[in-house]
């Protein structure tokens, strides 16, 4: 169980869900300080988001926190960074799925999307993370949400495990 932090995440709150939860999901340095100070316990955090920036990946190395990584360009970075400060950076692929979860009101599946990255690209960053020595710790898929029909979240939860299944033969 996870909780995901929202806009000005109120330091006692997330100190009080950090002790319930088996992680916190940050996206942005602000939340990333804001679960730090709050004593989450940094392998505990993932750092989600599209279009982190450079001091923003720095940040998140630096605190040995999971980067959701969602483009090459993150990859990139955070490779170099990595070189620069003698730290492993701790990575997972934020997947778009080539499907998507039926009925939902917020889609990230289903073909290209402005968050994660397509299907089709995941074995050439996967060989990137590879040659790159990044520490691969799995995929982060997102098929939607704002869905209450339970046959609906069940077959998108089924396409995600065999999804998941069919990226990994390829993973570091």
């Amino acid at each position: 169980l996870h909780y995901a932090m929202k806009a000005n995440p109120m330091p006692a709150v997330v100190a009080f869900m950090a002790g319930l939860v088996n992680g916190i999901d940050v996206a942005s340095a602000g939340e990333l300080k804001v679960a730090l100070d709050a004593g989450a316990n940094p392998k505990d955090v993932s750092f989600a988001g599209p279009g982190k920036r450079d001091a923003e990946l720095r940040q998140a190395l630096a605190a040995g926190v999971l980067v959701n990584v969602e483009s090459r360009r993150e990859l990139v970075v955070l490779a170099a960074l990595q070189q620069q400060l003698g730290l492993r950076a701790r990575v997972a692929l934020r997947v778009n799925p080539d499907f998507e979860l039926k009925g939902s009101g917020m889609k990230m599946g289903g073909g290209p999307k402005q968050f994660g990255i397509d299907v089709d690209q995941v074995p050439a960053l996967l060989d990137l993370v590879r040659a790159e020595g990044l520490g691969f710790e799995g995929f982060h898929l997102f098929a939607g949400s704002q869905n209450l029909r339970a046959e609906s979240i069940c077959e998108a939860q089924i396409k995600s495990y065999e999804l998941a299944l069919r990226l990994a033969e390829r993973a570091p």
